[in-house]
């Protein structure tokens, strides 16, 4: 197995066990920041290590600036797809509980600004549909999409797609910033 690869996969335990660890320490907590910061620096440090690491193996001054982008792309490449699977199972058998809080918390926001005279306005404003519709069925409208939104399925591919977009940027400004100050140093 090269040595991207399995830089990824340890980067991706890492995180597995990390949000593991924090929905049995806060299982009932809103708070996703700490653990997109912790999944934006695992990924950086898989890339940057899976990269790092293949330079070492093939030498710091061998290959071209493609297949060293091409390496810290199979790392984080890898790092999305494994954690985005996790996340995946995560919110529909670990906890899908998550899910649903998420799509009430709407539908509470939803009713509260349909039960304001200038929400109701502002909604049928915005809506030309709503013009005509009572209350109930302009909440019926917007709360029928919620489900898909929030569910795990439209979770994974957001996720999958997150990663793979950061993976590319983190691949290319890894790669410049290696090749331009620390392999010069060390070839």
């Amino acid at each position: 197995m090269r040595i991207t690869i399995k830089i990824a996969l340890g980067c991706a335990l890492i995180w597995i066990v990390a949000k593991v660890a924090y929905h049995l320490f806060f299982p009932n907590t809103g708070m996703l920041q700490p653990m997109i910061l912790l999944n934006m620096l695992l990924l950086l440090s898989s890339v940057s290590f899976g990269l790092f690491y293949h330079k070492k193996q093939e030498g710091y001054t061998a290959g071209n600036a493609l297949s060293d982008i091409k390496a810290a792309m199979t790392s984080g490449v890898v790092y999305a797809v494994i954690v985005s699977v996790f996340a995946l199972l995560y919110y529909s058998y670990i906890n899908p509980e998550f899910t649903e809080h998420q799509i009430s918390e709407m539908e509470t926001a939803i009713q509260l600004e349909l039960d304001k005279p200038e929400g109701l306005k502002q909604i049928r404003s915005q809506n030309e549909e709503f013009e005509v519709l009572t209350k109930e069925q302009i909440y019926e409208e917007l709360t029928k999409g919620l489900k898909s939104v929030y569910s795990a399925q439209s979770t994974f591919v957001l996720m999958l797609l997150g990663l793979v977009l950061l993976s590319t940027i983190y691949s290319l400004l890894v790669t410049i910033i290696f090749r331009k100050i620390l392999f010069r140093k060390l070839g």
